[in-house]
């Protein structure tokens, strides 16, 4: 039988490791830390603006070297695999490198007259006149109605050649034959062109001196931090290997998904928009809607029903859910290491930045970012804002639920924790250190002791609820009793023992408030193998010595293990009121306990009395 009241009671501060605090640091101290951080939050963020303005103006040459470190990136595990061959490394990198290109090419070109073809199909007659008795249900509403017919003489001015009573215009020819206005004609193909044999000449060369590019940033970084950078660029560079090579094998796969479901609905130009999904779908969790957006109003304008369009538009719903949810958490996982919106916000980023190619890059340069600061202190601000961890320890995550009275929140991760963690170690990582920093924030008046007594209540709950889900077969033989002294609850520290008992197998039975006398007649019947006592507040600390001594006196030979803070700053004391033993730590107290219960209990030399006199009970006022 269990009894708990609701009056206030203080943590058991005897299972706690008391860590040195900020407010114990000499003044001075305090306020250079506080400027030296304001000087660094400073200097990180100037130096972040010059960077992006950098990269902007710089953008010409940096793109095409981000690129090909992208492309070095995804072909080094093919031609890791090539060179053990007979073509050794030179031939791995040219045969991996050109095949890339061939495949590049022709998939530009094929995907470029695929989209010729489709755009001479939709101008041909009655194709907008379909459209348009499909979405005349629109026309009921102001704003559809609005929105459509602007759309509508958009299409028509586009697709209807000019009337015969329209003017003709006014052309003047000017022949220019310039050298200069020639090269601006041809400039944006030469760019493109020079732009491509760039990355393709550097990716050979990053594929072939890949370790002497190491070796190089290691050199820079210097003899200090060799171990550090080392470790940031080997996990940087299997991340992003490992991340696109699954990734781009994911996109194939769904790519290839809505191409056969495309093809066997009757879609146009179905390998198209498959191979458009697949490509799309690099852009982080929007280009899968995006690229449904073109073979769905394609189904609209070429099918004489809706049902088509609706199929369209649920294939590409359907196919995301598949590979998003079930097929890509198991192949990748959590592996990356990066938060969902730290992915949007970077692919809204560097796509303003850097156009098409900065959704591209998007997810690379944000593991970069990530893992790096991981090992570099100065990219630590990437490493908590973009990570997917929970930036805060587990305690203080747990400890700021509770401080915002999120009930279901600190529940939530104290389940998580449940998954992975014994109760031993979630008792001693989570509820202890949260225990701990609660009442030195109490003891700074940071806090107010209804946010401590909060706090208090649902660790309690916690405790007896994991007990209850981790106990053991109750033996009959193997009993306790756990008692605390008048007027208060058992603390915390004792109820986290107990708990941990009970999952040995130990049957316990909880009383608080209970008559001296009672008591003395139910461990007469039960006969227990100990019994705990606990007392927290100093003001009760003579009833609890007069309760041990009380216990101890009737039954000798019984195991009293005295807990509580108030127990626990007079341990002497406590041991000669009778008590076995005042516990220290929750992991030596089990171990303890359990230690003495295999040998008998000896008692040797120890007085039942303090300073010749009894310990006794207060007259009530």
């Amino acid at each position: 039988m269990a009894v708990f009241e609701d009056d206030e009671d203080d943590f058991d501060r005897t299972l706690s490791v008391r860590r040195p605090t900020m407010s114990e640091a000499p003044a001075a101290v305090v306020d250079k830390r506080a400027a030296e951080r304001r000087q660094s939050n400073t200097r990180i963020f100037f130096t972040t603006l010059v960077v992006i303005a950098v990269l902007y103006l710089a953008k010409p040459v940096v793109v095409p070297v981000a690129l090909a470190i992208l492309f070095a990136f995804l072909l080094t595990p093919i031609v890791s695999i090539l060179e053990r061959t007979f073509l050794r490394r030179t031939g791995a990198i040219v045969l991996s490198v050109g095949l890339a290109v061939t495949a590049l090419s022709l998939g530009g070109w094929w995907i470029y007259s695929q989209f010729n073809s489709v755009a001479q199909e939709f101008t041909q007659s009655g194709t907008i006149q379909r459209v348009e008795q499909k979405l005349r249900f629109l026309r009921r509403s102001s704003t559809g109605l609005a929105v459509f017919e602007r759309f509508q003489r958009t299409l028509q001015r586009v697709t209807e050649p000019p009337g015969p009573e329209e003017k003709p215009l006014n052309v003047r020819v000017i022949n220019d034959n310039s050298v200069r206005e020639r090269y601006r004609a041809v400039a944006p193909t030469v760019e493109f062109v020079a732009a491509a044999f760039l990355v393709v000449v550097l990716v050979f060369f990053l594929l072939k001196e890949r370790e002497q590019m190491r070796d190089k940033l290691l050199r820079l970084a210097g003899r200090a931090h060799l171990t550090v950078t080392t470790q940031a660029i080997g996990e940087t560079s299997h991340r992003i290997s490992r991340y696109l090579l699954t990734f781009a094998l994911l996109n194939l796969g769904f790519g290839l998904l809505i191409g056969m479901g495309l093809f066997f609905l009757g879609v146009p130009h179905a390998p198209l928009w498959g191979v458009i999904a697949g490509l799309m779908r690099f852009v982080p969790y929007v280009g899968a809607f995006l690229s449904a957006s073109l073979p769905t109003f394609l189904s609209v304008a070429v099918f004489p029903s809706w049902y088509i369009p609706l199929a369209v538009l649920g294939l590409f719903v359907l196919s995301d859910q598949l590979i998003g949810g079930f097929v890509e958490p198991i192949v990748v996982g959590h592996r990356v290491g990066i938060s969902p919106i730290a992915l949007l916000v970077s692919a809204i980023f560097w796509g303003w930045l850097w156009g098409p190619v900065g959704l591209l890059l998007a997810t690379p340069i944000s593991v970069c970012l990530t893992v790096g600061g991981e090992f570099i202190p100065a990219l630590r601000l990437f490493s908590i804002m973009f990570g997917a961890e929970d930036p805060l320890e587990g305690y203080l995550s747990f400890y700021n639920r509770l401080l915002l009275r999120d009930r279901t929140g600190a529940i939530a991760i104290a389940d998580r924790h449940a998954e992975s963690d014994t109760m031993e170690e979630m008792f001693t990582d989570l509820f202890i250190p949260t225990l701990t920093f609660a009442q030195e924030e109490l003891e700074r008046t940071r806090i107010s002791p209804a946010h401590d007594h909060f706090i208090k209540d649902v660790i309690r709950e916690l405790i007896i609820r994991f007990g209850d889900r981790n106990a053991g077969t109750p033996d009959p033989a193997r009993h306790i009793v756990a008692v605390s002294v008048a007027g208060e609850r058992l603390s915390l520290g004792t109820l986290m023992l107990t708990q941990l008992l009970r999952e040995e197998g130990y049957s316990v039975d909880y009383f608080t408030d209970l008559p001296d006398d009672e008591l003395l007649a139910f461990i007469t019947e039960v006969k227990p193998e100990a019994v705990f006592v606990s007392c927290t507040n100093s003001d009760h600390v003579n009833i609890g010595y007069a309760l041990i001594q009380l216990i101890n006196e009737k039954f000798p030979e019984l195991m009293i293990v005295a807990g509580g803070s108030a127990f626990a700053r007079d341990r002497q004391t406590t041991l000669t009121a009778g008590a076995t033993y005042v516990p220290s730590t929750l992991t030596e107290a089990k171990d303890d306990f359990l230690a003495r219960r295999k040998i008998s209990r000896r008692k040797t030399g120890r007085s039942m009395t303090f300073s010749g006199t009894r310990f006794r009970v207060p007259p009530p006022a």
